[in-house]
C-alpha cells in the first residue's frame, strides 16, 4: 500500500476520532446545563477557571485551596459543579455539612475508585482507608480494638518516652542553631509510636535510623513525581517504585511470618480487648483457625492473607504519620507568632500536669485520662487542623442518586467524583467568624457544632486512629511548648495576601499554601529554628 493509501485508510479513521472527541464534548459539556457552576466554557469547560486560580497560589497546590478559592470568588454555596473533562473527572463539590452528612453518615456512600487508584499505585490493593464492601467491613472489624480510646490511653507512656528522645534532638538542634526540617524530625518521632501500636517492637526511627521510614518517604516523594506528564519521568518513577516496594514488602512479610509462628508455637490467641499490636489483632482469626501448627508450618498463611496484611501496615504506617505530623507542623508556625496562646497553654498544662518536666512525666504516666483535661491544648489542636486540614475523600454514589438541597434535588451519580470540602466550610465566616484567625477558643465548650468541624471526616468512613492521633498531639505539645521556642526558617511574608480566603501569608509567606502529596503537607519540609526557653536566642 503506497502513501496514497495509507491517507485514504487513515483519514476516515481521523474523522471519526475527531466526530467521536467532538459527541463527547457535547455529551460532557451539557450534562452541566442549568446546575450550579463557576462561569462555564463550551469548549474548555472550567479548564481556564482552574489555571486563573492556580495561577495565583504557589505550584504543587494541594486542590483544596482551589476549590475554596473558586467558591469565594464566584460566590458558589452549598452544593456546586465542576467540569474538569479531559483531564480530571467531573465533580461535584460539597460545602455545608448536611449535604456533607448525606453522603457520609445518613447515607454511606464507597470511596470513589480514584482513592483506589491511588493508594493501590503505591503500597498494594485493598488498603482499609480506600476499599469497601466486605473487605473494608473485615478489615475495620479486625483493627477497631487498637484504636479504642480506652487502648488508646494505655500508650500514653510509650507517647511520653518517644517525646522524650525528640526533646535531646530539639536541644542538639538548639544548641546548634541549626536550621532544620521539622516536618522530618516529627516524621521520625510519629513513625516510631506508631510503629509501636502496629508492630509491638521498637522501630528506633528517631535513634539509630529505620529503613522503613526512609523507604515509606521515599514512596511518598515518588507519588509526586509520578504526575509529570513526561513519559520517561513516569518511567523512572515506576521502576524506582517497584524497587522500594519489593525491599519494604520482603521485610513487613519477614516480620509477619515470625509473629504468626511466634503466636502458633506459644498456643497465643490475640485479645480483642488487650491487644498488643494491630499485627496481632489481624492475625487473630487465622490464629484461632488452625493454632496448632508448629515449626516451618507455623509461618504459613492462607493465600491472599500475606499480602493484605503487607498492604495494610504501610498503610497505617504511612497514613499515622500524614495528619499528626502535618498538623503539629502547622501548630509549632502558629504558636511562634502568638506568645498569648502559649502562655495561655503553659498555665493550663501547669495547673492539669505541674510546673516541672519530672512531675508532668509522673502524673502523665499516672492519671493518662488527665489529657482530657487539657481543653484549651486541644483548642489549638483543632484550631490548627481547621486552618489546615490534611485534604479530603472522594466519594461515589449509584445510579440515579441525588441530594436535596434548598428545596431542589441534584444529581450526584452518573461518574461525578463527590467532594466533601471541609477546607471550604471551614473558612466560611457563616461557621467560623474571622475564618484565617488563629482563635482556638472556638473549640472550648460547645462553642463550634460536632457537624462543623470535619477535619477527620464523619460516619463509619471517618479516621479510624482520630483518638490516637490527638492523644499523640496532646503528648507532644504538653513535653515541648513549656521549654522549646520555635521560628520558621527564612521567613518572607506575602506583601498582600495570594488568595480570597487566607491572610496567613502576609505572616508566614507561602509555606501556609499546603503541598500535594498523600495528603496536604507543609511546603517544602517547614524549615524552622528552635532555641530553648531561658536560653540564649
Amino acid at each position: 500500500m503506497g502513501i496514497q493509501g495509507v491517507s485514504l485508510f487513515l483519514l476516515p479513521v481521523l474523522g471519526a476520532l475527531i466526530l467521536d472527541f467532538i459527541y463527547r464534548l457535547y455529551r460532557r459539556r451539557q450534562r452541566f446545563k442549568n446546575l450550579p457552576k463557576p462561569p462555564h466554557s463550551f469548549l474548555w469547560g472550567h479548564l481556564k477557571v482552574m489555571g486563573e486560580i492556580a495561577s495565583q497560589l504557589p505550584p504543587n497546590n494541594h486542590p483544596q485551596a482551589y476549590i475554596t478559592a473558586i467558591a469565594q470568588k464566584y460566590d458558589l454555596k452549598g452544593i456546586w459543579y465542576l467540569d474538569l473533562w479531559p483531564i480530571a473527572d467531573p465533580q461535584v463539590i460539597l460545602t455545608e455539612p448536611e449535604l456533607m452528612d448525606a453522603v457520609q453518615v445518613t447515607r454511606v456512600y464507597n470511596q470513589h475508585r480514584i482513592s483506589q487508584e491511588l493508594m493501590s499505585s503505591i503500597i498494594g490493593e485493598n488498603v482499609v482507608a480506600t476499599v469497601n464492601g466486605p473487605m473494608w467491613k473485615k478489615l475495620h472489624n479486625a483493627m477497631a480494638p487498637a484504636f479504642l480510646p480506652s487502648y488508646v490511653r494505655t500508650l500514653t507512656d510509650l507517647m511520653a518516652d518517644e517525646t522524650m528522645i525528640f526533646r535531646e534532638a530539639l536541644k542538639k538542634l538548639a544548641s546548634g542553631r541549626q536550621v532544620f526540617s521539622m516536618e522530618n524530625e516529627l516524621s521520625k518521632l510519629i513513625f516510631d509510636i506508631v510503629g509501636r501500636v502496629v508492630f509491638n517492637f521498637p522501630l528506633n526511627a528517631q535513634t539509630q535510623g529505620s529503613s522503613y521510614h526512609e523507604d515509606l518517604k521515599q514512596t511518598i516523594g515518588l507519588l509526586n513525581l509520578q504526575l509529570s506528564m513526561n513519559p520517561f519521568v513516569k518511567l523512572q518513577v515506576a521502576l524506582k517504585k517497584w524497587s522500594v516496594r519489593k525491599r519494604v514488602d520482603a521485610s513487613i512479610a519477614a516480620k509477619i511470618q515470625e509473629r504468626l509462628a511466634a503466636l502458633r508455637n506459644e498456643n497465643i490467641v490475640p485479645s480483642r480487648k488487650d491487644p498488643l499490636s494491630i499485627l496481632d489483632l489481624m492475625l487473630r482469626e487465622t490464629v484461632l483457625q488452625d493454632g496448632t501448627r508448629k515449626g516451618l508450618k507455623a509461618a504459613e498463611l492462607p493465600e491472599g492473607e500475606l499480602e493484605l496484611l503487607i498492604t495494610n501496615m504501610k498503610g497505617l504506617l504511612l497514613g499515622g504519620m500524614g495528619t499528626s505530623v502535618d498538623t503539629l507542623c502547622y501548630a509549632y508556625m502558629l504558636l511562634s507568632k502568638h506568645p498569648e496562646v502559649v502562655q495561655k497553654m503553659l498555665e493550663e498544662q501547669d495547673a492539669v500536669f505541674g510546673r516541672d518536666l519530672e512531675t508532668t512525666m509522673e502524673n502523665l504516666k499516672e492519671s493518662p485520662a488527665k489529657l482530657n483535661e487539657l481543653e484549651y491544648t486541644t483548642g489549638v489542636i483543632k484550631e490548627t487542623v481547621r486552618l489546615f486540614p490534611v485534604g479530603f475523600g472522594v466519594k461515589e454514589a449509584p445510579a440515579c442518586a441525588t441530594v436535596s438541597y434548598q428545596g431542589r434535588e441534584y444529581p450526584i451519580d452518573g461518574g461525578l467524583v463527590i467532594v466533601p470540602s471541609w477546607h471550604t466550610m471551614h473558612f466560611d465566616s457563616r461557621y467560623f467568624p474571622e475564618p484565617s484567625a488563629f482563635r482556638p477558643e472556638r473549640f472550648l465548650g460547645e462553642g463550634v457544632p460536632r457537624g462543623w468541624f470535619r477535619s477527620f471526616s464523619r460516619g463509619p468512613r471517618a479516621c479510624l486512629g482520630q483518638d490516637l492521633a490527638m492523644d499523640i498531639m496532646r503528648v507532644v505539645l504538653l513535653l515541648t511548648v513549656r521549654d522549646f521556642r520555635f521560628e520558621v526558617a527564612g521567613l518572607r511574608p506575602n506583601p498582600k495576601p495570594r488568595s480570597t480566603y487566607t491572610d496567613l501569608d502576609t505572616i508566614f509567606g507561602d509555606i501556609v499554601f499546603q503541598e500535594l502529596s498523600m495528603e496536604a503537607k507543609p511546603r517544602d519540609g517547614m524549615m524552622m529554628t528552635v532555641s530553648e526557653k531561658g536560653g540564649a536566642l
